[in-house]
């Protein structure tokens, strides 16, 4: 197991063993690189610990616990987790800020506590029967067990297909599970699981009291801070930046904070319309970093082998391409960069939100004329189908979000597994039913951030750079910043004050008053690839597409029909296309 996950601690390895229980680390070096060395124990070797992450107030409840009598003996935050538990038992989690997969060895009790941070930028996986129970952060790391049944869960393969990726507690395995964000759980020696409990849930209560300019203040003073915060490290860092608003914030303040230029990484295409090298190189120019940047080539299904194996399991988002490219460029030069993730879900700044969720915010469709809207309704008591009202339902959101539609899926497929999705939709409905009471572009939000927030973007990000052994910290998702960003009301982050309807207005104009409104508010370009013209551009690549999706035994052709597979190939969505793909060479390599 230890083996492999050596990319994700190159610097060190260690074991610890007790009974028929057995906890082991990979350690990447960020600080007290002689101290922390892991599995850690307490003075009393009653307490172990294997721990993946950073806490930013590790300082602060260090002192805290030294004033309660607790010793230290490194300067590593590994130690604070650990006394913290020692103090405050499974309330631990209640007190620390940071991003953190963790699992502790209570000798004396004869429990495992596991616990991952509030908003799940560090992964944890466990697979769980009769006869073992073991944790890691990568599904390729259970390979080695052979107890493991590795039995497909259908319902976890049929969300692939709708959402891009598996969302918390299922995988892609029936007997593997995800534990999700803000949860710990406590497993007994003999292997039972006694308890998963949530210790934290994002909560929009809007706070009117305040003006905008009171929001601006607050929110400029805390991402400040929130930055600082996460600077703290003994090694050579620096930070993404894709010359979008989030990155380009953090490195405005990052800039203004450090001695020396900040060592900044961006990533480019050679086709046009996919590329924001321009607007990162202005950023860098006007705050002087130390810049580089990389072009990447029409070659995603050369990597895409590597890519599979360490997702674990079908992973649809391609932006793991670049994200992977640009972890690359980085560790060349770094061990630790900060990225700008996050702020799209926490300040509404998705189009989805205002090109399309804004549409559902009246029963009259919002883009019409004024005189149409008027004669609307009764087009409607008329002719319903053809003038249907807009409602702001689950299912109109996910219209929006799902790859596969329920009518793509059903037709794809094949009959005797068609009665088997009837849970796909279960994460969201849930979330759906718990912000009844949110405003209604908080509702999608929530849903954004405690799915494809976590699920999507934060596991995309760590996979792709701890393959090239570089930690990422997002600054944007520090629980100050979030819990901040809950408050705020809709009407700051989104309206419609210029005659259309523009999210993310408080950091735009935070970000526009050092790079200016042209730069700030110009139309978002997102991460994406230019996967349809690399699928369609070249007959090479399009006679891969159809061998990888039309060839019999390909593993495909197991769970799906043949004539929809003939379809999808020879159509042009390139995105239900490279979900195939994934899957196919998942399957290939997990037969």
């Amino acid at each position: 197991m230890l083996a492999l996950t050596k990319h994700r601690g190159p610097d060190g390895e260690g074991t610890f063993c007790v009974e028929n229980v057995g906890i082991g680390q990979r350690r990447l070096s960020i600080i007290d690189l002689e101290g922390g060395k892991q599995p850690l124990s307490n003075s009393e070797k009653t307490l172990w610990i294997t721990y993946n992450g950073e806490l930013y107030n590790y300082k602060k409840l260090r002192k805290s616990l030294q004033q309660k009598g607790y010793s230290f003996a490194t300067v590593s935050d590994t130690e604070v987790v650990l006394q913290a538990y020692a103090h405050w038992g499974k309330d631990c989690v209640r007190h620390f800020r940071g991003m953190f997969a963790f699992g502790i060895l209570d000798i004396l009790k004869k429990e495992l506590f596991l616990a991952r941070d509030h908003f799940g930028i560090k992964p944890l996986v466990y697979a769980h029967n009769s006869e073992i129970f073991a944790f890691t952060s990568e599904i390729q790391a259970l390979k080695p067990i052979s107890e493991i049944n590795w039995d497909i869960d259908l319902t976890g393969l049929d969300q692939y297909l709708a959402y891009q990726y598996i969302p918390a507690p299922n995988t892609i395995y029936r007997e593997v599970r995800k534990l999700p964000p803000a949860h710990y759980m406590l497993v007994s020696f003999s292997g039972e699981i006694k308890e998963i409990n949530s210790y934290w849930q994002l909560d929009f209560k809007p706070d009117q009291s305040r003006t905008e300019k009171d929001w601006m203040e607050a929110l400029e003073e805390t991402i400040k801070e929130s930055v600082n915060s996460h600077l703290v490290a003994d090694v050579p860092f620096g930070a993404f930046l894709s010359g979008g608003i989030d990155s380009s914030l953090v490195v405005g303040y990052m800039s203004q904070m450090m001695a020396k230029p900040v060592k900044t990484f961006s990533i480019g295409f050679e086709e046009e319309g996919y590329s924001e090298l321009e607007y990162a190189r202005k950023v860098s120019k006007h705050w002087g970093t130390d810049h580089h940047e990389a072009i990447v080539k029409a070659d995603a299904l050369s990597i895409l082998p590597d890519l599979v194996r360490h997702y674990g399991e079908p992973f649809g988002d391609s932006s793991a391409i670049p994200t992977y490219y640009v972890s690359q460029l980085a560790r060349k030069h770094v061990a630790m960069a900060l990225s700008g993730d996050a702020g799209d879900e926490l300040f509404a700044g998705y189009e989805s939100y205002s090109n399309r969720w804004s549409r559902h915010l009246s029963p009259v469709p919002e883009h019409l004329p004024a005189y149409k809207k008027g004669l609307y309704p009764l087009m409607n008591s008329v002719f319903p189908n053809k003038y249907p009202l807009r409602t702001s339902k689950l299912f109109d959101w996910q219209r929006y979000i799902q790859y596969y539609g329920p009518g793509e899926r059903s037709h794809l497929w094949k009959p005797e597994f068609s009665d088997q999705f009837t849970h796909t939709d279960a994460i969201h409905q849930k979330i759906w039913k718990e912000s009844e009471e949110y405003s209604h572009y908080q509702r999608a939000q929530s849903l954004d951030f405690r799915t494809y927030l976590p699920y999507d973007i934060l596991t995309k990000v760590d996979i792709a750079s701890m393959m090239h052994s570089l930690e990422v910290r997002i600054p944007l998702l520090d629980l100050r910043v979030v819990e901040l960003a809950s408050q705020i009301p809709e009407k700051f982050n989104i309206n419609k004050s210029s005659g259309e309807w523009i999210g993310k207005q408080l950091l735009k104009k935070i970000v526009a008053k050092d790079l200016g409104d042209e730069f700030a508010f110009r139309k978002k370009m997102g991460f994406a690839i230019p996967i349809q013209k690399w699928f369609g551009e070249t007959v090479k690549s399009r006679l891969e597409l159809k061998d990888r999706l039309l060839s019999s035994g390909n593993g495909l052709d197991t769970f799906f029909k043949p004539t929809e597979l003939e379809r999808i190939a020879n159509g042009s969505h390139s995105g239900q296309q490279w979900l195939l793909v994934f899957l196919q060479e998942w399957l290939s390599q997990n037969k």
